[in-house]
């Protein structure tokens, strides 16, 4: 038993330690924040991602800090990564907004189908993780309702469990798709903030190419297909070109 205990201290020791440096330089960061030292801020909090952690409210105050220093590209970029870890976030949302303002090309998105807006709101309500919960939850007592209307002899508890499962395991069906997509949308790699400062759109992957359009900084694109160092990218708009792969930054 002491050897155990003594290992259990061996492997959760570092663990832990590590937990109190991340939660020492993150207060550090917020700190340098608040006295307006916003360069320190953005590179501690920097240290802390290259490290492997990743949370909404760090990309958010990272978002911040670049926001209070002009640079709208990267600014953009963490509020968009903060957006996919809480997306029902309102703070980050109205940041995001007036970060946009300043997006020199102004977009105008093609209009979708009205129940493709619907549910892509409606699976952004909330995170990945709690669509994940949902779906659990939802699932276990949906099969313990059903387990009760298989074992009960009375006629109101048989119906009662009857819907009240059938409704649930439908639920945890729903928000696991839920989940699906908000998995896909927190680990996607087809979209990119342009941070050149003004970048000439190609209709090929080469310099040779016909300049389609001029992007500047800050604005969203969409990732198609890549050819060397080349991106073939697509605007909310629908317009299409080529972009250097050193202009954008993954999302």
């Amino acid at each position: 038993m002491k050897y155990l205990l003594l290992l259990i201290s061996l492997v959760l020791l570092p663990a832990i330690s590590l937990a109190d440096e991340v939660s020492h330089q993150y207060n550090q960061a917020t700190q340098f924040y608040r006295d307006g030292e916003y360069s320190k801020a953005i590179a501690i909090y920097e240290n802390i991602i290259k490290n492997g952690y990743a949370h909404s409210d760090l990309y958010y105050n990272l978002a911040n800090a670049n926001f209070k220093l002009d640079n709208l590209p990267a600014s953009i970029l963490y509020y968009e990564r903060a957006k996919r870890l809480s997306p029902n976030d309102d703070d980050i949302s109205y940041n995001l907004k007036i970060a946009n303002l300043k997006v020199v090309d102004k977009i105008e998105p093609l209009p979708r189908l009205f129940i493709f807006e619907w549910w892509q709101a409606l699976s952004g309500l909330t995170s990945l993780a709690s669509w994940s919960i949902f779906s659990i939850i939802a699932l276990w007592i949906g099969l313990f309702c059903i387990a009760a209307f298989r074992i009960t002899s009375k006629s109101f508890v048989r119906r009662l469990s009857f819907f009240s499962g059938t409704f649930l395991i439908l639920f945890a069906l729903v928000t696991f798709i839920f989940a699906i997509q908000q998995n896909k949308i927190e680990h996607s790699t087809s979209e990119a903030i342009v941070f050149a400062a003004n970048v000439a759109i190609k209709s090929s992957p080469d310099e040779s190419g016909t300049d389609l359009f001029i992007l500047h900084e800050g604005v969203k694109v969409e990732i198609l297909d890549n050819v060397d160092k080349w991106k073939k990218i697509r605007l909310a708009d629908g317009k299409v070109g080529w972009i250097p792969g050193e202009a954008i930054e993954i999302i």
